[in-house]
């Protein structure tokens, strides 16, 4: 299979691109839907569902390496060094950084990598496997991005976690010094959140970090109404669990 042309090559010879119709495009190998994306000049469904393709592949494997600290190696491998910090692996911010690497890595892709006929079928590597791989730099950027927003020093209260439920990270910033005052600060916060259900929990703790309830509503998939419902409901029994 020869290499993917750039797009003055494939537009000049082809005349007017085809229509294409989304339904046309659903079953269609990548490697065709790629010409198809060429012709069209990397507009229109074709890409739509190239991109579609490239996001499915690539976003939970890059959160799955980032949870389990895989990506330290991967992106040491592509050359890329990761500063270790473990608050950066758990959920929100592993899916937050995992999403925006993504993103810009569709940016390049579409403007640079692609039209650039880089992807070179005859070794064996999947277009979506060399997206993903390609993504790498772009988590490299949105992991130091992060990092400066995270405090220097935190305490990760991870006992909000339980077997079988979606993790949340809660931090404290400039936690004390006194290992016992931290064990104390763990307990209460677990205690307060024990109560609630996991979607509540996440949503309660997502507005104490400073996410906008259109922000919250949005990686909960739920309404702002629903939303507004959760945070009261967190609050009432952190109330309560308050009350002597």
């Amino acid at each position: 299979m020869r290499s993917v042309s750039p797009i003055p090559l494939a537009v000049s010879a082809a005349g007017p691109p085809r229509s294409w119709r989304p339904r046309d495009l659903g079953d269609l190998p990548t490697p065709q839907l790629l010409e198809a994306v060429v012709t069209s000049v990397y507009e229109g469904h074709p890409w739509d569902e190239l991109a579609r393709r490239f996001v499915a592949r690539a976003l939970p494997d890059l959160e799955r390496s980032i949870v389990a600290g895989t990506i330290y190696r991967r992106c040491r491998r592509a050359g890329f060094g990761l500063p270790r910090r473990a608050e950066l692996q758990r959920r929100p911010l592993s899916g937050d950084i995992a999403a925006e690497a993504v993103e810009d890595c569709l940016e390049r892709f579409k403007a640079q990598v692609l039209p650039k006929g880089e992807w070179d079928p005859g070794q064996g590597v999947s277009l979506e496997d060399f997206f993903t791989s390609c993504c790498l730099p772009d988590v490299a950027n949105s992991w130091r991005r992060h990092l400066r927003q995270v405090p220097p020093h935190v305490v990760e209260l991870d006992a909000l976690d339980e077997p079988g439920q979606a993790g949340v990270l809660a931090l404290a910033a400039n936690p004390p010094a006194d290992p016992a005052a931290v064990a104390e600060l763990r307990d209460f916060v677990t205690s307060t959140l024990a109560p609630l259900s996991p979607q509540d929990r996440m949503a309660f703790v997502l507005r104490e970090q400073g996410w906008s309830p259109a922000e919250i509503a949005r990686i909960l998939s739920i309404e702002r109404s629903a939303f507004d419902t959760r945070i009261s409901r967190a609050r009432k029994a952190a109330r309560a669990r308050r009350t002597p």
